[in-house]
């Protein structure tokens, strides 16, 4: 990289850092989300050297489930703590009633109002004290205006900054928006840099800024690559790399179910000329993860080097999975089956024990309040999920605690009556995005909408089931369809048990399913 480019990033980008607020005894946070990444199909493996460090010094959160499997909801619903159905396009609350002319623009059933400049995590992280930063993909089409909260708002635009190198605009951008303290406009990548390299020399470089001008001011770091996603373009210099790698032939892969709804069952054999073209996304969506698997080791490293990688919780994750085929869905994502809805899931930092493996339930609903948990604040009363600090560090006597974790470990919002409930299970939903569509095959339509659980363990009372209920549209004033699955023996969801299930049992379901989908707020938890 040319080295007026890095003097001119230097200057620019990071011209924020410079206010001075009060000092605390709040760790720093670093958010690190990819795009499409699954966890059921081999999506960790490029990361060999990333991951393996923050799994040996945190915990791989085995039981995360994410909340939408698409993009732009999946996003909206990590930054404000709130479920898709409060998150609503329309503010009249039912879904066939058109918005008023000049409401807000939407992105997949989004209204994106409610994330900037709306009460996203950052404004109550900025009130508090924090630097917080945003470095790569906001949402699929970014809005110009940073979330309220934010000091730095480096972000990739979307589609419109496609360029001669990548007509998607993910991978070589072609100018990014820049919002800070002192510039709010565009900045042009003229050196066409890779994404996830600038990403990386962004975010490390803001937060080496953040502390050279207030050692004592606690940051946020909130950084989205776009990889692996859309046309999985990789840095040249692993282009090659997996040239036998292929999708696994799992045993859902290229299976017709013909107990599922409609969507599913429809589904023709999968031709050779898609699996050919499936196994060639794959092994580019492997190269396209050794960048970012570069990246996550460098910021662990700079951490370390600056002196506050102790004083550090560093999240990992990606916004939805992925799927190559199975039950013959061909590529992508939208659905309510484990490979579509589990990701990785990693955290580190002061007590969370290392190696470990918690089983407790976590949804990207819990993300804004367990930050806002381990700053010290309560979860506000618009979020709809729920601290998971006590989850994440059961030891509350652990002398490396920093003082606002300690704090909230004691606070109302974890204990009621002195026991901490953990999530029974994890709630999923999606409005279908109309006719997605590959050759001879439909990925998607309205009526793939659902509102679903799932539930992981023993300990729920439903032992390891996914239970899902089909509308006609996203009122769910008609049930079209229900599924049922019993993952202990089914793991791939291949055999819907639904009319097996006691019907007391279908009742129970339907009417915790039916009370979360109406949920607000604290009454979601």
């Amino acid at each position: 990289m040319h080295g007026m480019f890095r003097v001119t990033l230097l200057v620019v980008v990071l011209a924020a850092a410079s206010s001075a607020v009060r000092s605390g005894n709040q760790p720093n946070i670093v958010f690190i989300m990819t795009d499409d990444q699954d966890t059921l199909l081999g999506g960790k493996t490029p990361m060999n050297k990333s991951l393996p460090v923050l799994a040996k010094r945190g915990a791989t959160l085995t039981n995360w489930v994410v909340h939408t499997p698409v993009c732009c909801p999946s996003r909206s619903e990590v930054l404000t703590g709130r479920y898709f159905h409060n998150l609503a396009r329309t503010p009249v609350g039912r879904w066939d009633v058109k918005e008023p002319s000049g409401m807000a623009y939407q992105c997949m059933h989004i209204n994106e109002t409610r994330l900037s400049p709306g009460p996203t995590f950052a404004k109550h992280l900025g009130a508090a004290g924090y630097a917080v930063g945003f470095f790569g993909k906001y949402l699929n089409i970014s809005p110009r205006q940073a979330p309220t909260g934010a000091h730095t708002y480096f972000v990739n635009p979307g589609p419109q900054s496609k360029s001669a190198l990548d007509p998607s605009g993910e991978y070589y951008p072609s100018f990014w928006y820049l919002v800070n303290e002192t510039y709010n406009g565009t900045w042009n990548n003229t050196d066409m840099t890779y994404e996830t390299t600038l990403i990386a020399e962004s975010s490390t470089r803001w937060i080496r800024k953040v502390l050279d001008e207030n050692a004592s001011r606690p940051f946020f770091a909130f950084i989205a690559p776009h990889a692996p996603h859309g046309m999985a373009i990789p840095a040249p210099k692993y282009a090659q790399d997996f040239p036998s790698a292929a999708a696994p032939r799992t045993p859902s892969w290229n299976y017709s179910a013909s107990d599922h709804h409609w969507l599913v069952r429809q589904q023709p054999p999968t031709r050779q000329q898609e699996v050919e073209r499936s196994d060639l996304h794959y092994r580019k969506r492997w190269c396209c993860l050794r960048s970012v698997d570069d990246f996550v080791m460098e910021m662990h490293d700079t951490l370390g080097d600056l002196g506050v990688l102790s004083n550090t919780y560093i999240f990992y994750t990606s916004d939805h999975g992925f799927h190559f085929h199975e039950l013959r869905l061909g590529m992508g994502k939208w659905n309510v089956y484990d490979t579509d809805v589990r990701v990785p899931a990693f955290v580190s930092g002061p007590g969370i024990e290392g190696s470990s493996h918690p089983t407790f339930i976590g949804s990207h609903v819990d993300l804004a309040p367990t930050w806002l948990g381990l700053a010290g604040l309560d979860t506000p009363e618009d979020m709809d999920g729920r601290s998971l600090v006590a989850e994440l560090i059961p030891n509350r006597d652990s002398a490396e605690l920093p003082p606002s974790v300690r704090e909230h470990l004691s606070s109302p919002s974890v204990v009621w009556n002195g026991v901490h409930r953990p999530k029974a299970a994890a709630y999923i939903e999606y409005h279908g995005l109309g006719p997605v569509g590959a050759p001879a095959r439909l990925l998607d339509s309205a009526n793939n909408t659902y509102r679903a659980l799932r539930f992981l363990g023993d300990n729920t009372g439903f032992g390891n089931l996914l239970y899902a209920e089909f509308g006609g549209d996203f009122n769910f004033d008609t049930l079209v369809f229900r599924e049922a699955y019993n993952l202990d023996t089914d793991p791939w969801q291949m055999k819907n048990i639904i009319h097996a299930l006691p019907q007391d049992t279908r009742q129970t379901l339907a009417n915790l399913t039916k009370n979360l989908y109406a949920c607000s707020g604290s009454t979601c938890r």
